[in-house]
């Protein structure tokens, strides 16, 4: 009986989901597994085969996009997340978009993944608007003999990272845990290194041991 009632609850949820709050749902070849959480003014798009998208708990999800062409592709938000006008685009087989607890995603960002790799952004981080996060670069660069050298590469950001506006995020890179990239940096390598700031294009450390707290703590004036 208890399975039965989650059952309803669940059909009950993903119906509300779906019809009552302005979302446009097609999910051909995909799975939608939505945990307590609200999905609103949101298209997700599946055109393949075996593909998931799984959102967790407690979760805010407004004016989303989801666009998934190919086959065996996953896209998990976690619990406690917050997401405004964020795109995820996914093309071609076995990709992977994994978004951490407690992150928010406040506005107008793009994630795309493409020939197999995957962006991991982790817990508790804080991205801004206007910002670009992209594993491959869509169309092929060639050699003089026509050999393509433009492969994509998978994306890494670790927790607790603080993503400025107008932020560029290319393949191959990862962010270690602790920093923060300042607006209109284009970050094209990795950063091993925690508690740093980022800045410039292309980006590279300004500032070094610090840390962020996303409340406005007062600053106490020198006596």
């Amino acid at each position: 009986m208890k399975r039965l009632i989650r059952k309803v609850i669940f059909a009950f949820r993903e119906s509300l989901n779906r019809c009552c709050l302005n979302n446009k749902l097609k999910l051909r070849g995909a799975k939608l597994k939505i945990g307590k959480s609200l999905l609103t003014k949101s298209k997700i798009i599946s055109k393949g085969n075996n593909n998931v998208v799984i959102i967790g708990n407690n979760c805010l999800l407004t004016k989303i996009k989801v666009n998934i062409l190919g086959n065996n592709n996953q896209i998990y938000i976690n619990s406690n997340c917050t997401l405004n006008q964020a795109e995820f685009w996914i093309e071609d087989d076995n990709n992977k978009i994994i978004i951490g607890e407690n992150t928010k995603l406040c506005g107008q960002i793009h994630l795309a993944c493409i020939e197999g790799t995957s962006i991991s952004v982790g817990k508790d981080c804080l991205f801004s608007s206007n910002i670009a996060i992209v594993t491959g670069d869509s169309h092929s660069i060639l050699d003089n003999n026509g050999k393509r050298i433009n492969p994509s590469a998978s994306i890494s950001i670790s927790d607790h990272v603080w993503v400025g506006q107008k932020v560029i995020i290319t393949k191959g890179v990862y962010i270690a845990k602790d920093c923060v990239i300042g607006a209109g940096a284009v970050v094209n390598k990795s950063f091993e290194n925690t508690n740093c700031i980022l800045a410039g294009v292309p980006a590279k450390i300004v500032k070094q041991d610090i840390n962020w707290d996303e409340r406005r703590i007062a600053i106490e004036e020198n006596s």
